[in-house]
């Protein structure tokens, strides 16, 4: 006796196999509450899995071909007398880096004011670099205060840091 089998849905949770013989007899065989369970937290945790992928940026690579640098302090000091901060900033990036706008107390520091180690704003990948900002038109450097620095690359990069005047 040939038997011919029909996979249907029932409601949300329930698959069917409905089993039907020559004679037009049929009976019912479902998939246990358990086994339905364990597939839709399977298949719940895939979905997870793939959202997150995507969003940190592993599928797709968010539209974006280049990466932006890492810049790192070193070290900062603030001196009151000569009116100038004077940050050791290193690249830890991938590639060079080229400073373009330096910002005290989110004042923008004219480009004369600002002298690198080499006279180039150019940051080299491992290159440590010595910047001199000079803030007599920006801002009065007092002893106990504390000035934030902002210094921004070409490519969007950039390095935020605190420095107090001793």
């Amino acid at each position: 006796m040939g038997l011919k089998s029909i996979i249907y849905i029932r409601s949300r949770y329930i698959l069917i196999a409905r089993l039907i013989d020559m004679s037009g007899k049929y009976g019912y065989r479902g998939i246990s509450t358990f086994i339905a369970t364990l597939l839709l937290m399977v298949l719940a945790v895939a979905a997870g899995a793939i959202i997150y992928a995507y969003t940190m940026g592993y599928l797709g690579g968010l539209g974006t071909t280049t990466t932006p640098g890492t810049l790192s302090l070193d070290s900062a000091k603030v001196n009151v007398t000569s009116k100038e901060i004077i940050a050791y900033v290193r690249n830890i990036g991938k590639g060079s880096l080229e400073i373009d706008k330096v910002y005290v107390d989110d004042e923008l520091v004219p480009d004369d004011q600002v002298t690198f180690s080499d006279n180039s704003t150019t940051i080299d990948e491992g290159e440590v670099k010595t910047i001199t900002i000079n803030c007599t038109t920006v801002v009065t450097l007092t002893t106990g205060k504390t000035y934030d620095v902002k210094i921004v690359c070409t490519d969007g990069t950039h390095l935020t840091f605190s420095v107090k005047a001793d």
